[in-house]
């Protein structure tokens, strides 16, 4: 349920290769922030929440920044709970897909869903548009996580669960929920069917972005992020924006006297109004760190 909520804040996806090795220092997805009185440094780390753990398992730096740190920054604090305080947000009140959609509409949907997926339509009649969006990405979108090899959101806030480090969730799941399923059903219905007919496109667009991840070339992702056009500049804004701002007011009190290991989506650290232009701002010295 977790990655289902991800997955349409961050396009982004992950395999160890030689890319990896070859990328400009500048656009490491690992930076350090200090300075402005800081007792400790901490550190931003760019995920991709279907990436496993197996891309930074060889990361000596970012493994020694991460068992340093005093405390584990996520999006959000990933336990058991999440599943049930979404529920609400995912399905509709007195409606449903087949009323909401066409016959014609609904058949487009329920094929593509089985194609790719293997389930009937109607197991999720009564969810959201976005939320069987959502689960049609989960099929589609690069990935390399499995039981073996969780996510890299999940695998942090385990390790430091593990070594009795303080995690701290810079928002909560309903915040998130609010953001992800709060267009009206008519935009939702319009965005899921225009990625059903958009297939080959959004698979083109997510393994574009799977490789710039891979490369950890920021400056890619940037101009990447720029150019897609799924949704408006307020949805965006929703997405990434003003949840950064919020995030940004919370990070000076939480590393005043602590080290953080911060890890968000990638998309949450790119261009103008992402958390390292915002930190710069703010008077704090943030440099890329070499991961290996």
């Amino acid at each position: 349920m977790r990655i289902l909520v991800y997955l349409i804040i961050s396009f982004l996806s992950i395999g160890a290769n030689s890319k990896a090795q070859s990328k400009k220092a500048e656009n490491s997805l690992l930076w350090e922030i200090s300075g402005k009185g800081l007792r400790k440094s901490s550190y931003l780390f760019g995920t991709y929440h279907f990436a496993g753990k197996d891309f930074i398992d060889t990361m000596k730096v970012l493994q020694s920044k991460l068992a340093m740190a005093d405390a584990i920054v996520g999006e959000i604090i990933i336990d058991k709970s999440m599943a049930g305080k979404l529920i609400p947000y995912m399905l509709m009140k007195n409606n449903f897909l087949d009323k909401l959609l066409t016959a014609e509409q609904y058949e487009l949907v329920a094929s593509h869903l089985k194609k790719i997926s293997g389930y009937d339509l109607k197991m999720f009649n009564s969810m959201k548009p976005v939320a069987v969006q959502m689960t049609m990405l989960q099929f589609t979108a690069p990935k390399t996580i499995s039981e073996t090899n969780p996510a890299l959101d999940q695998y942090i806030q385990d390790y430091g669960k593990a070594n009795n480090k303080l995690i701290i969730g810079l928002e909560t799941i309903e915040d998130q929920a609010r953001v992800l399923f709060g267009n009206s059903l008519e935009r939702q219905k319009e965005l899921l069917l225009k990625g059903v007919k958009e297939e080959e496109k959004n698979k083109n667009e997510s393994q574009i972005l799977y490789n710039n991840y891979i490369a950890q070339n920021l400056e890619e992702l940037a101009k990447l992020f720029a150019k897609m056009d799924s949704y408006n500049k307020d949805e965006l804004d929703q997405l990434l924006k003003n949840r950064n701002i919020k995030w940004i007011a919370q990070m000076p009190g939480l590393m005043e006297n602590q080290s953080l290991f911060i890890a968000v989506g990638a998309g949450h650290l790119l261009g103008n109004d992402g958390l390292i232009k915002r930190l710069r701002t703010l008077g704090y010295t943030v440099r890329p760190l070499a991961t290996n």
